[in-house]
Formats: structure tokens, sequence, C-alpha cells
């Protein structure tokens, strides 16, 4: 089963990542941190990340923050987990490395959110 990490953002831009509440300035660490935890408990990850609005009022402003909030969180854990593995940035491992990492973790090179 697929195991997907859900973010909500409302109108007034109160972002909800399944049960918990972030703000946005916190988002990208919160991002990195759940992903990572997975990884060093089960040695997987959530399969995607899907990004909804609550309704239609979300600017379209609030929804760019959110969404290269996600995007940063996705880099973050990467750098971790190659620093962790490899002990080396992902730019630095070698191309074998970097196809096997794309498979195992496709959550943290995701560019869509639907």
């Amino acid at each position: 089963t697929e195991k997907i990490l859900q973010v909500i953002v409302d109108e007034t831009g109160t972002i909800n990542v399944g049960r918990d509440t972030v703000g946005s300035d916190n988002l990208a660490k919160y991002i990195q941190e759940r992903l990572f935890k997975s990884f060093m408990g089960t040695g997987q990850m959530q399969s995607r990340i899907k990004f909804s609005k609550a309704n239609n009022d979300v600017p379209d402003m609030v929804v760019e923050v959110v969404l290269k909030e996600i995007q940063e969180g996705q880099k973050r854990a990467l750098r971790q987990l190659c620093l962790q593995k490899y002990e080396n940035l992902f730019e630095n491992i070698d191309t074998r490395k970097q196809d096997k990492l794309k498979k195992q973790f496709p959550v943290l090179f995701q560019t869509d959110y639907q």
C-alpha cells in the first residue's frame, strides 16, 4: 500500500500535514524530518506527497510558498539521506547510486503533487 504524506492548506495559510498543523516557515523542516524519520525507522519513506487546497479561496501566493517549502523539505531529506548512507552529497555520488535512490525513494524527486 502507498503511504502518502497529505499536505492541505487553507485560505488563512494554515497548513495541515496528516494530523499536524505546521507553520509555513517550518514546513520544509517538518517534511525533511517526517521523511527521514520514516526512513530511519523502517528503511522506507512515504511513496509520495499529495498537496491540496482546503477550498478555492486559497491565494496563489500561499500555494507557491507551500510548494517551495515542500521542495525544500525534499532537498533537505535527500541531503540528509545521502550523508547518512554515502557520507557524501547527492551530486557527488556516482550515477548508479543516484539512480538507485531515485527508484527507492521517488518521493524525494517528486515534482507533481496532485
